[in-house]
């Protein structure tokens, strides 16, 4: 890992959706952990600490209202993102400020939160 290297964690029930959406922002530098059951977040190491916190739509409210309670006592300073669903009307009632995006916004979200990351070998120019 890069001393620069942004530290996201993703938490979603869809193991797919994880995986893909942990390769594109790896693709772009990014350090990305995921979980699927939250009895995991407390085996991610404190360092180096998360910048964000990206919470799948394949959890419930109560769920994302957990993870960020765990995740804001484990990193105080960490960003939320809530992904919802295209239809999804009320993404449901969340502890503290989260954003909301649907996934096609994912990639502004994450650079506008926590600045962009160091530039990766899958990254290129053409």
């Amino acid at each position: 890992m890069k001393p620069t290297q942004i530290s996201i964690l993703m938490v979603g029930h869809d193991a797919h959706l994880l995986e893909t959406r942990q390769w594109v922002l790896e693709g772009l530098g990014y350090r990305v952990l995921t979980i699927q059951h939250q009895t995991e977040l407390d085996r991610i190491p404190l360092t180096p600490e998360i910048a964000l916190i990206v919470l799948c739509h394949t959890l419930s409210a109560k769920e994302r209202a957990n993870a960020i309670a765990h995740a804001s006592s484990r990193w105080p300073g960490v960003q939320k993102v809530a992904l919802v669903g295209r239809n999804s009307k009320d993404p449901g009632e969340v502890l503290g400020q989260v954003r909301h995006a649907l996934d096609g916004r994912l990639l502004s979200m994450v650079s506008e939160l926590v600045g962009y990351a160091a530039s990766s070998p899958c990254s290129h120019t053409y």
